[in-house]
């Protein structure tokens, strides 16, 4: 072993000495601040978001959209301005989707997955929205006109 110490070193040194020599890479010029984030101008510059005008429809004047995919959460198609807060005592969501069935023109009903306490009784469902489900603004979104910052090339999976 101590003569292969030797021995690997040499072979080293002579295959390093008659290596052909590279000349060094010049210095990367960089990529521009301007391209590094999503609004397109300085990192030191303090841009201003565009206007989103908020949903100001009432419950029933817009068509539900369609999911995004299979399991997302639907967005809320009316506005929700009066109907916050929600707090423990209060939910103006659950007042009127508590409903059994779907009707024509009344609200969609709060799916049974809802009453189910995951944490608690996982097999079993409640008679009131589970604690976990209660704030629906955690999952639901309201629907405005905000732009998308970037293009989606997203296609849901059927």
């Amino acid at each position: 072993m101590r003569n292969a110490v030797p021995l690997l070193l040499a072979a080293l040194a002579a295959a390093c000495a008659t290596a052909p020599s590279v000349p060094p890479a010049a210095p990367a010029a960089g990529i521009p601040d301007a391209d590094l984030g999503l609004s397109k101008v300085s990192v030191f510059a303090v841009p201003a978001p565009p206007a989103v005008k908020p949903n100001d429809t009432v419950p029933g004047e817009l068509p539900v959209l369609p999911r995004a995919y299979a399991i997302a959460p639907p967005r809320i198609p009316h506005g929700i301005d009066g109907f916050l807060p929600i707090t423990s005592k209060q939910n103006s969501c659950v007042d009127c989707h508590a409903v059994k069935e779907k009707r024509p023109g009344e609200p969609t009903p709060i799916p049974a997955s809802h009453y189910v306490d995951l944490r608690n009784a996982p097999g079993k469902a409640g008679d009131q929205v589970a604690g976990a489900r209660w704030v629906c603004i955690s999952c639901h979104v309201p629907r405005t006109d905000a732009q998308p910052l970037v293009e989606s090339r997203f296609v849901a999976k059927p």
